[in-house]
């Protein structure tokens, strides 16, 4: 078989799982300071403020469970989102550290106003890591089903990598329910006048 056919008879979840962080994210986690971990814990609760029977992301171990394994070893290749690779990282956390903590919550609001204007792609990774970390927290999870009446079902989010650990590999087997199905090969393209 020719090496494009092969590659065209490989998972498609495979390009994917090779630009995205592992599962539960790197091995290996990386060392914040305490000072560190206190700035981040900051901003994950400005970034998501607690109230109405949520708790705040210092409380559910959005920092040191989630950002910890989701921020990229230097070691490692940084090309898994959000690519916050560690030195970078740190770099632009410890410019930001000091003035952060010493300010109230109207004035740790304006130092993310402008650090989202003046460095994008660190607020960026800021908002991704909390917003993923904190509605990943068993807590988080528990709250939006008791809370919530739409979410009282809710399992939690299926991204990154969609229900990939729960929905089988469809190779040779037909869909389950009732219908038909067709192989791609067999679809044929048709034009339906006025429609284009």
């Amino acid at each position: 078989m020719r090496s494009e056919n092969v590659a065209a008879l490989r998972d498609p979840r495979e390009a994917f799982r090779a630009a995205s962080a592992e599962p539960g994210g790197n091995r290996v986690p990386v060392v914040l300071t305490d000072t560190q971990r206190a700035a981040l814990n900051a901003v994950a609760d400005e970034l998501i403020p607690p109230g109405g029977g949520f708790p705040p992301p210092s409380e559910v171990g959005v920092v040191d469970d989630f950002f910890v394994r989701y921020i990229t070893p230097a070691s490692a290749p940084g090309n898994w989102f959000p690519f916050a690779r560690e030195d970078e990282f740190k770099a632009a956390l410890d410019r930001i550290t000091e003035p952060f903590l010493r300010a109230d919550h109207d004035g740790r609001v304006a130092q993310l106003e402008a650090l989202e204007k003046e460095q994008p792609e660190f607020f960026g990774q800021l908002r991704a890591l909390t917003y993923a970390g904190y509605y990943s927290r068993p807590a988080v999870l528990l709250a939006l089903r008791q809370l919530l009446p739409a979410a009282r079902d809710y399992h939690g989010p299926p991204l990154p990598y969609g229900y990939d650990l729960t929905t089988p590999d469809w190779d040779e087997i037909t869909p389950p329910g009732a219908g038909s199905y067709t192989e791609t090969s067999d679809v044929v393209r048709i034009n339906v006048k006025g429609m284009s």
